[in-house]
């Protein structure tokens, strides 16, 4: 079976467009350095991998909150489930209030699509529109209106969420 570092590393080493072999090393040794610190890690039938980090809504501090990150599935496996089934399983363990992800709009939306004024937990310019999230428990963000978020650890590097052309 294939370590997370493994399934992060070859997952974005062939990944193209925006990404390289820098990201690749990046997000391995940022997955590793997650779990390090206690994040919730999940290896999928030893194809996919995602870790969860906990994080608080600042004017709910009493939701279970988690980011999703990061998030990677081997290529040759893409585009048939996996990941789908992969965060499926993860709620089903994590029973979290709300998930949230920070990605491409064609990647997330219709999954994340949970309307929310929640801001991000690091000063980033990483855009707004593309911080999504998953309500698990119905009415969760209601009256939670603008708020600010806060994590700890390695998620609250600034170049973690920073656009892939600055990263690596």
């Amino acid at each position: 079976m294939k370590t997370p570092y493994e399934i992060q590393y070859e997952t974005f080493a062939v990944a193209g467009g925006l990404y390289n072999e820098g990201h690749a090393k990046l997000y391995a040794k940022f997955a590793d350095d997650l779990i390090a610190d206690g994040s919730y890690s999940i290896v999928y039938e030893g194809i996919a991998h995602a870790c969860y980090t906990p994080i608080t809504i600042d004017a709910a501090p009493h939701l279970k909150c988690y980011v999703v990150a990061p998030l990677a599935v081997l290529p040759e496996y893409q585009r048939q489930g996996y990941a789908t089934r992969l965060m499926e399983k993860a709620e089903q363990e994590l029973k979290p209030d709300v998930v949230f992800i920070m990605g491409e709009v064609h990647h997330y939306a219709r999954r994340y699509n949970t309307p929310h004024k929640v801001g991000l937990p690091v000063e980033t310019l990483a855009p707004l529109e593309n911080w999504f999230a998953l309500e698990l428990t119905k009415g969760a963000l209601d009256g939670v209106g603008e708020s600010t978020s806060s994590m700890t650890g390695p998620y609250t590097a600034p170049h973690i969420w920073a656009h892939p052309s600055e990263q690596a």
